[in-house]
Parts: C-alpha cells; structure tokens; sequence
C-alpha cells in the first residue's frame, strides 16, 4: 500500500486546476491533494506553471497568478517544487532572472505549440532560437533545470547541445513503445541518461499504448523498457496529473493509485533498491544538481 512507498512525481498540473474551477489542495476532486499525498511514507511534487495559447500574450499574467496560488498553498508535510511549461513569458533576461526569484527550479521552452524561444512538437520545422539557446545557457548559470518534454525534436537536439547541466523530460514515455511526437526515442532518452539526467513516465493513455485499454501494466512496461536501456538511475514518474483531463489508466483515480506502478514493478522482479529509485531517488539526486552557488 501506499505507506511503503516515497513519491517523486515530476509534473502535474493542479495549479492550473485551481485558478480555473477553484477548490483547495488540502482536499479536493482532481488526481491531487494533499490529504492523499499524506498516505505516503513521503511525497515530492512538483507543479507546473501552465501557459497555454489562450494566455500567450499575458503569459507573466497567468504565471504570476499560479505562483500566487502556490505560494498561498498549506504544503505541510509535503515537499513543493515549482517549473514552468511552456515559457512564454520569457521576452527578455530578466524575465528568467525573476522566474528564479519565485522559486522556479525547472522551465520547458514551449508547451505543444512554439514560442519565440523554441519549436513545440506540433511545429516540427523550428529549432531554438538565438535568444533560446542565451536562455538555457543562462538556466544553467541560474541553477534552473531544462525539461524537454514538450520539444519538437529539432529543437531537443539544438537544446542539448548547448546546456551543460543534467536534462529531464518530466513527463514523456517511450516512443519504442507507443510511437507518439510526444514519446522520446530510445537516443533521446540516451542523451538524458548521460547528462545525468531522468525521464518522468507520463500516465497519460495516449503516451502509453496504442490499444483501446490502458492500465497501470502500460506504465509498468514503459519504465522496464528504460530499465533495459540502463535507465535505472534516469527513470521516475511525471504522472502528469490533473493535466489530462482525467484519462487516466483505468486502476489509476489519481496519485493514491500510484503505488500500484511500483507493486506490478516488484511483481516482475525488479528489486527494492531500484523501485526506490524510480519512485523517487533518481528525480530527488537530479533536483539536488547545483552547478555553482549563485
């Protein structure tokens, strides 16, 4: 059951959730709140900062109001990390250097569409940008993680190539597996593995399988996969929650159930040492990457 087990969960979207339809973390109907996260022996969560197209040209707007909402938050005995997804609000230098004054420890560049920043996976011509590749080498200087989940694959490659930190996709599957644009290739999740870097499981059906039902088995098979790509020490869970509007694996209501992901993992050998690993070691070593003190 749950007290077994510590969490890491790199991506969800509740923040989103409670500016749009209201409602408290502490307890309510979405896939997270506090009162479940609690049945955990430990629970890390990490919440995104959504801008979506519609709030493209207030994009700091919008930001500012989730990070209002995470600020006022009662995260007691939870541990709360903030990313953005989808930066939009970056026009300039100081726009990042504010975003690192909030606590932000994590930016993807776009979301599914691109940005003067970088090409999203529904745009597969654009790469980063000039000003792009000056903002990730100023991410690395600013200790905030590259997430590039969202990436179109030119533009994860032209990412790569110019930060120097470890990379995280905090919530993407396997494209061996199930071949969407939002699934990394087995070279990608390479380059992730030798920065140092994680991959979160995303829960989302689509990302999982290409068959009518999806369970938890799904999840499972996508985090074996990584394992035999010696991922051991770069995959963990970005379970993507209350981000997909509520499609979910059929066993999986919301982060209560995540433990069954780590049961069906021991049912098929994998050891204590890397379940722990991949429920929340790997991400809690990279999140603890400090290139210089700033």
């Amino acid at each position: 059951m749950q007290e077994q087990y510590k969490i890491f969960d790199a991506h969800c979207d509740t923040l989103s959730l409670l500016a749009d339809r209201g409602g408290s973390f502490e307890k309510n109907s979405y896939n997270t709140d506090k009162d479940r996260m609690l049945q955990y022996r430990g629970y890390t969560q990490v919440f995104a900062c959504f801008t979506d197209p519609a709030h493209s040209e207030n994009a700091m707007k919008r930001c500012n109001r989730l990070m209002d909402i995470f600020d006022e938050c009662d995260f007691g005995g939870i541990r709360a990390i903030l990313s953005i997804e989808g930066a939009d609000m970056i026009r300039g230098l100081c726009d990042l250097d504010y975003l690192k004054s909030r606590r932000v420890r994590c930016i993807g560049l776009t979301w599914n569409h691109s940005n003067i920043l970088a090409g999203g996976v529904s745009d597969e011509e654009r790469g980063l940008s000039e000003f792009g590749k000056t903002v990730v080498k100023r991410m690395n200087e600013l200790n905030i993680l590259l997430d590039v989940s969202h990436l179109n694959d030119r533009s994860f490659y032209d990412a790569v190539s110019v930060t120097d930190a470890p990379i995280i996709a905090t919530h993407s599957d396997s494209h061996a597996l199930c071949p969407n644009k939002r699934n990394l290739t087995d070279e990608m999740f390479g380059i992730i593995r030798d920065s140092g870097g994680c991959v979160g499981i995303n829960l989302f059906p689509e990302f999982l399988t290409e068959d009518k039902i999806c369970t938890a088995e799904n999840a499972a098979d996508h985090i074996m996969h990584f394992l035999e790509i010696d991922g051991e020490n770069s995959v963990g869970i970005g379970a993507d929650f209350d981000g997909t509007d509520n499609k979910l694996p059929e066993d999986i209501r919301g982060c209560e159930d995540l433990y069954r992901i780590f049961d069906i993992l021991k049912r098929r050998g994998v050891s204590d040492e890397v379940i722990e690993k991949i429920s929340h070691k790997n991400f809690e070593r990279v999140f603890r990457y400090r290139r210089r003190s700033i």
